[in-house]
This record gives C-alpha cells, sequence and structure tokens, in this order.
C-alpha cells in the first residue's frame, strides 16, 4: 500500500486533465451552432459594440459528383471597445473572464468565448485592438496541442496580423474604428450547417430572437455576409431584424403585414418582488395576445396557422425567458394539450419573464445561458397540472417558492388567454366572399374525385370504405363530423361548417389540410365522413415548394398558366398516393406503404434541400 502511495507522488495530480477535459468541454452541447454564435456575440454586446458582422468563408468542395461550397471558417468581427494583452489572455482561460463579481450584464463565467468556440471547432484565433487593427495583439487555442499535453494559455503576442482576407472581408466601416476585436474559428469539425446560407438564415432567425431587445432598440446591428475564400470582397449580406415571440415590436422579422406593426396586443404585466442576498429584485412577466384583425383570412377553408405569419408565430410559441435582455430559454412546458400540432392556439399568446443577472441562482441559470434549470423544472411540475399550486407542492414536499409562485401564475394566465383566444375564432367574421374562381387545390380535388368515380363506374376500382361512406352515411351526419375534426384542427367553428357544408355538397372525396407532423413526413392520410384528409407537413420542403409556385399565381391568373399546372399536378401526385394506400388489402401492407413514405419524404427533402444550397 505505501509502495502504491509512493508512486503516485509522481502522478499527474491535476484536478481537469487536459486531453479528457478538453474532450469533455467540446461536449458542451449547445442547442445548435446558433446559439454558439450567440456567445461571441454576448462578449460583443458587452464590449459596447455599436455594429457586429458574422462573416462566413466558403471554400468550394467535391460532394458527391458535384461541386459545392461548403463553410471552411466563421468569424465574428466587432467594433467594440477591444481588449488589452492581460484581458486577451484571461479571455481564453475556461473560467477567465472579468464579469464575475458583477451584478449586471450578459456574461458572468467567463466561460463562453473558450466553450463556445470548441464545441464548434478544433481552433480558434483572436485578433484584438485598441488603437486601431494596425496594432494588434493575438492569441488562439488548438484542440491538437492541448490533447498533446499542453496546457498553458499561450501568450498574446503583437507579430501576427489579421490575415488579408478577413481585412478584404469585414467592412471597412468596422475596421476603421479604433478599437474591435475579430475571433475566426476553423478547423470546423462539429458545426450544425454546412452552408454559410444556413448558417445565416438560422442564425439570424435565432439571434433576432435571443437578441431582440438590443435589435430593437438600434444599440447594436448585427450583419451577416458570406463569401467564396479566394473572392472575400464580394459578400452577400443580410441585416438580422428583431423576432419578437409576443409579436409587440414592430419593424420585425413576421411576415408582412406584420413586418411593420405589432401582430398582438398586451394582455396585462405583473411585477414580482423578491428576496435576494438581502435586497428586493423585480422579475417582470408580460403577456399579449394575437388581435382579432391577425386571425381575419382571405379565404373561408384557410386557417390563420397555415398563412406566413401563422408558420412564423408556430416556431415561436413559448415561455420567452429573457436575462439582462437576453434570452436564455423559450419553454415549451405551458403549452397545453401537447402542443402546437395538438392545440394550434398555442402559437397565439405570448409570455416573457424578464429577470436581472442576481436572480441567476433563483431560476438556475447554467453557464451556457441556455438553461433556467429550476424555472423549467417548476414549469414541468404544475404548467399541466390542474389542482391549485399548493396542493400539487404539498403531494410533492416541494416549498412553495417564488419560482413556483411565478410558474403558478403563468399556468394561470396563460389558461386565461387561451380561453380568450378560443372565443376569438368563434367570433372570426367579416371575410371577403368567394370570387368563384377554380384554385389549383380546388381543380386538383375535383379531378381526382372525378377520376375515382369513373374508374368505379367502369368497373377497373372497387369502391374503399371512404367512398362507401360517402354513399352510405347521411349528409347531416357527414358535415357534423367533418365540422367537428376541422374544429379540433384549429379551425373557427363557422369556417369549419361551411368548409364541411362545401366538401358535401359538393361530393368532394378528398381535402388538403396544413398540419404538423413529425420527422420527414411529407404528409399523412386520414379518411373520414367520406373525405380522404391529406394532411400536408407544414415543417417539410414539399410544402413551402407548394406555397412557393402558388405563390406566383395573382387574380389574373387562369388554369393554362404553368405555375397553376405545377401545383394541380403536384397535388394530384399525392392525392394518387391517397387513394392507393386506402386500398391495401391489409393492416400489414398499409404500415409498409407508409414507412415507405416517409422514405420518400426524406429523399424529397434532400433533393429540395439540395436544390436550394445550388441554385440559392
Amino acid at each position: 500500500m505505501d509502495d502504491q502511495l509512493a508512486a503516485l507522488k509522481d502522478a499527474d495530480r491535476s484536478l481537469f486533465p487536459g486531453s479528457y477535459t478538453i474532450r469533455a468541454l467540446r461536449d458542451s452541447r449547445y442547442h445548435n451552432t446558433a446559439y454558439a454564435i450567440a456567445e461571441l456575440l454576448d462578449n460583443s454586446i458587452e464590449a459596447h459594440a455599436e455594429q457586429i458582422e458574422l462573416l462566413c468563408m466558403e471554400e468550394i468542395k467535391r460532394v458527391g459528383t458535384q461541386m459545392r461550397p461548403r463553410i471552411s471558417e466563421i468569424a465574428v468581427l466587432d467594433n467594440g471597445t477591444g481588449m488589452d494583452v492581460e484581458t486577451l489572455f484571461n479571455a481564453l482561460k475556461f473560467g477567465g473572464g472579468t464579469r464575475h463579481d458583477s451584478n449586471r450584464g450578459i456574461g458572468k463565467y467567463g466561460m463562453g468565448l473558450p466553450t463556445s468556440s470548441m464545441s464548434q471547432c478544433t481552433r480558434v484565433d483572436v485578433w484584438t485592438w485598441q488603437d486601431g487593427p494596425d496594432s494588434v495583439w493575438h492569441s488562439s487555442i488548438d484542440v491538437d496541442t492541448i490533447e498533446q499535453g499542453d496546457h498553458s494559455v499561450p501568450l498574446p503576442d503583437r507579430e501576427t496580423s489579421i490575415p488579408e482576407t478577413w481585412r478584404t472581408a469585414g467592412s471597412d466601416e468596422i475596421y476603421e474604428h479604433r478599437s474591435g476585436t475579430l475571433v475566426v474559428w476553423s478547423d470546423l469539425d462539429k458545426i450544425q450547417w454546412k452552408t454559410a446560407r444556413a448558417i445565416m438564415d438560422n442564425t439570424s432567425r435565432e439571434v433576432g430572437r435571443i437578441h431582440r431587445h438590443f435589435i430593437w432598440a438600434d444599440i447594436v446591428r448585427i450583419r451577416a455576409a458570406s463569401f467564396l475564400e479566394n473572392r472575400p470582397a464580394e459578400r452577400k449580406e443580410t441585416l438580422f431584424v428583431a423576432n419578437d415571440p409576443l409579436y409587440l415590436m414592430d419593424s420585425t422579422s413576421t411576415p408582412v403585414p406584420w413586418d411593420s406593426k405589432p401582430m398582438f396586443a398586451e394582455w396585462r404585466t405583473e411585477s414580482y418582488q423578491v428576496p435576494v442576498d438581502g435586497r428586493e429584485e423585480t422579475i417582470d412577466v408580460k403577456y399579449s395576445i394575437v388581435t382579432p384583425e391577425a386571425l381575419k383570412t382571405d379565404r373561408v377553408t384557410q386557417n390563420p396557422g397555415a398563412t406566413d405569419y401563422g408558420q412564423h408565430a408556430r416556431h415561436n410559441i413559448g415561455v420567452s425567458v429573457v436575462r439582462e435582455d437576453r434570452e436564455i430559454v423559450l419553454e415549451v412546458a405551458f403549452l397545453r394539450e401537447g402542443g402546437s400540432a395538438e392545440n394550434p392556439q398555442n402559437r397565439w399568446w405570448g409570455c416573457e419573464v424578464n429577470f436581472r443577472r442576481s436572480c441567476d441562482e433563483l431560476f438556475g441559470v447554467d453557464h451556457n445561458k441556455q438553461m433556467v434549470a429550476k424555472f423549467t423544472q417548476a414549469a414541468r411540475t404544475l404548467a399541466r397540472d390542474d389542482r391549485p399550486n399548493p396542493v400539487v407542492l404539498d403531494e410533492l414536499g416541494i416549498d412553495d417558492d417564488h419560482i413556483h409562485k411565478i410558474v403558478g401564475d403563468i399556468r394561470d394566465e396563460t389558461r386565461t388567454m387561451m380561453r380568450e383566444i378560443g372565443r376569438m375564432f368563434e367570433q372570426r367574421r367579416d371575410r371577403p366572399k368567394k370570387d368563384g374562381k377554380r384554385s389549383p387545390e380546388k381543380k386538383a380535388v375535383k379531378t381526382a374525385t372525378e377520376a375515382d368515380r369513373d374508374a368505379i363506374a367502369a368497373g377497373r376500382e372497387q369502391p374503399t370504405k371512404t367512398d362507401r361512406d360517402r354513399e352510405q352515411i347521411s349528409p347531416e351526419e357527414r358535415e357534423a363530423g367533418l365540422t367537428e375534426q376541422f374544429i379540433e384542427s384549429g379551425q373557427a367553428t363557422q369556417d369549419a361548417k361551411e368548409l364541411a357544408k362545401t366538401l358535401v355538397q359538393e361530393g368532394i372525396s378528398y381535402h388538403f389540410n396544413p398540419d404538423q407532423l413529425d420527422g420527414y413526413q411529407m404528409f399523412n392520410v386520414r379518411s373520414n365522413q367520406g373525405v380522404r384528409l391529406i394532411n400536408l407537413n407544414t415543417d417539410h420542403a414539399i410544402y413551402n415548394l407548394l406555397k412557393h409556385i402558388e405563390g406566383r399565381l395573382d387574380e389574373n391568373s387562369d388554369e393554362s398558366d404553368p405555375a397553376f399546372q405545377a401545383t394541380v399536378a403536384l397535388r394530384l401526385l399525392l392525392a394518387s398516393w391517397a387513394r392507393m394506400e386506402e386500398g391495401t388489402n391489409s393492416r400489414e401492407e398499409r404500415m409498409h406503404i407508409q414507412d415507405i413514405a416517409r422514405t420518400w419524404g426524406l429523399q424529397v427533402e434532400k433533393f429540395i434541400n439540395q436544390l436550394r444550397e445550388r441554385d440559392g
């Protein structure tokens, strides 16, 4: 035993063995690459930057048999205060930040720069200046060096100037500023998206929401630009705009007409005073609800959730938890009846909880600023339980503290808003009259219905259950059953009744319905009251393609228009699959066909995404 102890005296006694620690830190899972980039933007905002650029360098690579642009390096450039040599030295340490004891500000743990960088790449370089970009300090972290045993932080140097590529790619307006910082990620082995366009699109949406208060108040302007490595001067740019899940801001990313005016109205605001370290801190909770105008649609069959702005709202559902004006998480535990898919009305309310960093322990903020563990746990405990808070907490042996009080109030208030939203759907009126023109969808379902009838009448096909139901169930019963289903899918009662009546009276046996489905499903098929319901997955590329083609049509378009004919053909293709699927002879065969449909959906998604990447 003594010999073993003596042997340990010469062993590596570090609490954090470098090779294993760096691997663990590299596995610090950010929600996605955009959240890792957001950590760098936090640092720029903390440095009082007024302008920030996300720069995406691409190189041409062979992908299969084609040459395609692929992301090679990512940089964040700002005109903030820059860093002196000591601050730069500490900034690359894990936990070496300068704001540990501060009561305000976004950062706290000093983990953002190294942790976010290492989660995406094996090397990060930093250039920073306080006397013009020709007088920079430079330093870097390299995973390979750390894994080989060098665990020391590199000393900053003056010799490594900013590479000419990044001097050219970044805007002159930023480089002309006296101070600033450039962070470059290279060897991107853990990046989620492979093209600059995907990175820019996804980051603009996520960052537009995470940093919306800074963007909307014009405290900072964030721009993204992509370029080929050998053409840094030829940039494709986009400006980040606020993405407000409460829909109370104007000038946001919400689709027209709500891009320039609020789509929701403020419901109420509640402030809570909580004791923290011997002093009172304020937590503000703000609620918003859709305006009746936003629920109006042009067609009786159109669900407002299927509009562009309805789809935008679906991606913003939940309670936005905001710390120091920076969103941490969009918490979905409060959603009722299983979330957006089962109850689309969830997308029509908003809630924001805003607190200062002094309340971090109360909420359970993690070092990556992606979780509020205590708030989330309270939400999962209370949000979907209909009993009073004290009853639930007493049963679980949990003290009724401030977080559970706030969560319980949010639960009750969001339920009240859901009831009001239901009432608003009931009262939707003043819809424009139909002009009688045949839409591509209407022509497709009528054509498919007539083709089925002709084939059955000629003896080429046997009637299916849907065909028999259409003949055997009374029109009144069919209308009632269809109305009930359409209401459950989010239609207003009057709209649901009129749609059901139209389908029954005109003898239509197909109906296309936008819906949120799982995975790569393009669609699924359900039968009800003599109608084949083809539910199109609003998350799938084929749905967006249909909307894109039909978006080319205007009031002057007729049935000879190529766009009209193309979307009719696409809908007929899906209708033919629905008829084929229902005509199978056994449950096993039907399940096999449905599996094929899911695989088909995956391939279609892949091909359409490839087309987007190639043609932009």
